[in-house]
């Protein structure tokens, strides 16, 4: 007797799961047409009923992140960005709202992890580059605002043979001149991302929950990777990559 109860009842589930689910597609429908006519207060209203019937709805909390971004709440925005990568840490919305939210709450070097993080999941889309552009630019001005403050000291001279300093920097330009062709834009991103690591504030940034060291350290494997297969690909781009290392051939590792 107990069993058919049971099947009924599992039966019997779906369709109220199928509603909710229909119910929180009109809302957020609804939040939309909202948002795109800027009432943003009206649209949360919407957001906040489809979370109330679904905490789970990722999609809502997307939504809802990205309209708390536009009512100048980014400390909300960043909790519903994170509540949705608990459930999925590789949604890409909800990764491009986190690292927005960052970036709106001043946390530049976080928000460029994140925004490097989505380009590695989705190197097509546009934004994610854009975003790595303007935090770069964004950290950029706060360690030139900072330096501008610190009293400059003269570097210390150090005399070296003269043919010893022009070997070295002959490798070092054709190790340059290999990651350039094989990387194309993306060097630019990969040399950010070496001076970033090395710079001693940036350990000001790591916190006993994320590391920025560690995702930018992430960030190179991923264009070291890159740039090893291409290299494959094309070797005689690799300008002669067995004059760079020696006789295997391989390209230096940073890390």
């Amino acid at each position: 007797m107990n069993k058919p109860m049971n099947k009924k009842r599992q039966k019997g589930s779906k369709p109220v799961i199928d509603e909710i689910e229909v119910a929180g597609k009109n809302l957020r429908d609804e939040a939309l047409k909202y948002m795109k006519v800027r009432n943003y207060t009206k649209a949360l209203g919407l957001y906040d009923q489809a979370l109330e019937m679904n905490n789970n709805d990722q999609n809502a909390l997307v939504a809802r992140s990205r309209c708390f971004l536009q009512l100048g709440e980014p400390g909300k925005a960043l909790q519903d960005a994170e509540t949705a990568l608990v459930l999925d840490k590789n949604n890409i919305r909800a990764i491009y709202q986190k690292a927005e939210a960052l970036y709106y709450l001043g946390q530049f070097e976080h928000s460029l992890m994140f925004f490097h993080r989505g380009l590695r999941l989705r190197p097509e889309l546009a934004s994610f580059r854009l975003g790595v552009q303007k935090t770069q630019e964004a950290i950029e001005n706060t360690i030139g605002n900072n330096t501008k403050n610190q009293p400059q000291k003269k570097p210390t001279k150090v005399e070296k043979p003269k043919t010893a300093k022009r070997n070295q920097l002959s490798r070092e330009e054709l190790e340059k001149r290999a990651s350039r062709r094989l990387l194309g834009d993306l060097y630019i991103d990969k040399e950010y991302l070496e001076n970033l690591i090395k710079h001693p504030d940036l350990r000001k940034a790591d916190t006993n929950t994320e590391g920025v060291s560690e995702y930018a350290k992430d960030a190179i494997n991923f264009l070291n990777n890159r740039q090893e297969f291409w290299r494959q690909q094309k070797p005689c781009t690799s300008l002669n990559a067995k004059k760079i290392n020696g006789a295997n051939g391989m390209l230096p590792r940073w890390l």
